[in-house]
């Protein structure tokens, strides 16, 4: 489905802006300043009925088009080995105006539930299946590391150039309700946007009876909420049947939260 709708676009868009990143500087790569990026005029339309990850990819490629100091030179860059093979893709490829280099950017929007476990701290994500660490890992090691391991792969255009790399990494992470400090793990940006999370059975103990509750959308889920005044969000009712994490605002509760189905984090969305 392509929406035109332009409170839609444009909290996407602003969200890319002005949200806190979830992780700064990485060794492997500093972040991008944003100061680089720009909103269009017109707001274009979004496909929404897409991957979230494919969702922020178009919407940061509609701020680099704008870019006056950066020219997007590829989007979606895959690096092969051969034919058969490929062993990576780089999210952007830019070329900085002022200087000619070029620049590999990587974008991640990523969420995490700080769960405490037997073997300690664990963050999971709304789908249990991921994880904060091997996240991390995978991005350190192989993402971000894609231009200096296969430069002779890359086209011939950019095979003989030197390649900076930058990410852009945004989320949020949700401590549990109850838990007694702030998850602290390594890399995690001071600054990071923060929520918290409650299994469903919880939530008549915590929120008050006459609580009123709405659904963000999953496409909506990295807009901080005050960038979502203009935009209608759904109902929901506290005792409808969960089958997976689902994000709530809690009626003028400026925090999100996750809440999360009775056996999580056993059960994978």
């Amino acid at each position: 489905m392509t929406t035109d709708s332009e409170p839609i676009a444009n909290a996407l868009l602003r969200s890319l802006l002005e949200s806190p990143l979830l992780i700064d500087e990485l060794p492997e790569a500093p972040s991008l300043s944003r100061s680089h990026l720009a909103l269009p005029n017109p707001i274009p339309a979004l496909n929404l009925n897409q991957k979230l990850g494919h969702l922020y990819e178009d919407t940061l490629a509609i701020l680099l088009r704008e870019s006056t100091t950066l020219d997007l030179l590829e989007k979606n860059l895959q690096i092969r080995k051969d034919i058969h093979a490929t062993v990576g893709e780089l999210d952007f490829l830019l070329r900085e105006k002022s200087t000619g280099n070029l620049i590999h950017l990587e974008l991640a929007t990523k969420f995490y539930l700080a769960v405490d476990s037997p073997d300690g701290l664990t963050l999971p994500g709304p789908d249990a299946r991921d994880n904060y660490h091997r996240k991390l890992t995978r991005l350190r090691n192989h993402q971000l590391t894609l231009p200096s391991r296969f430069q002779d792969h890359l086209p011939e255009t950019y095979r003989n150039e030197a390649i900076e790399t930058r990410q852009l990494i945004y989320g949020c992470l949700f401590d549990h309700i109850h838990a007694g400090q702030l998850a602290n793990p390594e890399f995690i940006s001071p600054t990071c946007r923060r929520g918290r999370w409650l299994h469903q059975h919880e939530l008549s103990s915590y929120f008050p009876k006459e609580a009123q509750f709405h659904l963000i959308p999953k496409h909506l889920w990295p807009v901080p909420f005050n960038l979502l005044t203009d935009i209608p969000l759904e109902s929901w009712q506290p005792n409808e049947p969960i089958d997976r994490c689902l994000l709530i605002h809690a009626g003028d509760d400026p925090t999100p939260y996750f809440t999360a189905p009775d056996s999580y984090p056993k059960f994978n969305s």
